[in-house]
C-alpha cells in the first residue's frame, strides 16, 4: 500500500492563499470590467458614425484607438465647410468624466484645417439604460444622450458661455496639472481642476467650491446643446 501524506496547514497560511486568490479574482474582473467598457464606448462611437452617415452631405469616420491623439470620430459636411470632432463616451453608471487633455486633442485637429469656416469641438455622451450596480447585476432606466459644444474654433469667447474656464484648464493640463469634466446623468456639468491662485470667471450661475482637501476646484459648467446632423 501506498501510505498518505496527509499535510496540516496553519491557519494564516490559508488565509494568505485565500487571499492572493481573491487578488487573481479582482485581476481577472478588473481586465474584463476594462474590455466591457472599451468594448461599449467603440459600439457608441460606431453608432455615431453610422447615423451621422446618414444624413444628406456628411461624411463621418472613427479615428481609432485612444493611444493616438486625435477625436474619436471626424465628421465633414464639405459642401456647408462644417468640421466636427467628437469626443464620444458611454457608461452604465450615473457620471461620465473625460480627462481634458481629450478636449486639447480635439482643438488640435481643429487647427489643422481651418479651410473649414465652420469647426466645433463636440462632446457626445450616453448614459446606457442598464445602470450598473454592482458585479454583473445592472438595473433599468431611460437612456439618456447628451450633445455639447465644447469649441468652436472660430468663434469669439463671449458665443460660449464658459469657454475661459476650458481654456484655462486646458493651459494647466499644460505644468501637468491634471483637470476634467463631469457630467452627471442628469446632464449636470462639472469641471474639476487643481487649486489655482489666478481668478478664473465661470458663467454667473456657476457652482464654485473645493474638495475637502483643499487641492481640487469645482466649477459648475453651462456648455451649449449641439444640434446634430441627425436631429
Amino acid at each position: 500500500m501506498i501510505a498518505m501524506s496527509h499535510t496540516i496547514y496553519s491557519r494564516g497560511y490559508i488565509l494568505k492563499i485565500l487571499k492572493i486568490l481573491n487578488l487573481i479574482c479582482k485581476g481577472v474582473d478588473s481586465v474584463r470590467t476594462n474590455r466591457t467598457r472599451r468594448q461599449r464606448g467603440y459600439s457608441f462611437e460606431y453608432e455615431l458614425v453610422k447615423r451621422i452617415n446618414s444624413c444628406n452631405g456628411w461624411r463621418a469616420i472613427r479615428l481609432g484607438s485612444p493611444s493616438v491623439s486625435l477625436p474619436d470620430v471626424i465628421a465633414v459636411n464639405n459642401t456647408r465647410g462644417v468640421m466636427l470632432a467628437i469626443e464620444a463616451k458611454s457608461t452604465s453608471t450615473d457620471t461620465i468624466k473625460v480627462p481634458i487633455e481629450q478636449v486639447a486633442r480635439c482643438i488640435n485637429w481643429l487647427n489643422l484645417f481651418t479651410r473649414y469656416r465652420h469647426r466645433n469641438a463636440i462632446l457626445a455622451l450616453k448614459f446606457m439604460s442598464k445602470k450598473w450596480k454592482k458585479a454583473d447585476t445592472y438595473e433599468h432606466r431611460e437612456l439618456q444622450e447628451y450633445y455639447y459644444l465644447l469649441w468652436n474654433a472660430t468663434a469669439r469667447t463671449a458665443t460660449l458661455p464658459d469657454k475661459e474656464v476650458i481654456a484655462r484648464a486646458l493651459e494647466e493640463s499644460k505644468d501637468k496639472r491634471k483637470a476634467y469634466i463631469a457630467c452627471r446623468y442628469d446632464g449636470s456639468l462639472y469641471i474639476y481642476m487643481n487649486y489655482t491662485a489666478t481668478p478664473i470667471n465661470p458663467s454667473p450661475n456657476a457652482d464654485d467650491s473645493f474638495n475637502g482637501n483643499g487641492d481640487e476646484r469645482r466649477i459648475r459648467l453651462t456648455l451649449v446643446p449641439f444640434e446634430m446632423p441627425w436631429q
